[in-house]
């Protein structure tokens, strides 16, 4: 299923409407996954999103376990873009000059 949510995000680098979403439901049911629990696959696919963002902005210091820890506290691209500089040099392994750098990469 990563393969797969990775490659819809990709596909969709603005974001998805409804129908997208639809249309990514029937490609995961065709490949035999099951898709019964439509929220936490969406909560998957946010956070691949959000990781797929963080990864082609290539911000100076921000390897992967910062990234991971910024994941842990802002699960969602709208989560991330919604902080400020303080709430993410709030995020233990993040220092205020690279929550700078962070902030300006994502808007």
């Amino acid at each position: 299923m990563q393969e797969q949510l990775r490659a819809f995000v990709e596909r969709h680098p603005d974001g998805w409407n409804h129908e997208d979403w639809l249309g990514l439901l029937a490609e995961l049911r065709q490949a035999g996954t099951a898709i019964a629990d439509e929220e936490a696959i969406g909560t998957e696919l946010e956070r691949v999103r959000l990781e797929s963002v963080l990864e082609t902005r290539s911000v100076k210091g921000l390897g992967p376990k910062r990234k991971e820890a910024l994941v842990a506290r802002f699960p969602t691209l709208w989560d991330l873009r919604q902080a400020s500089v303080d709430d993410l040099a709030g995020v233990p392994a993040i220092p205020r000059s690279l929550a700078q750098q962070i902030v300006r990469a994502i808007h």
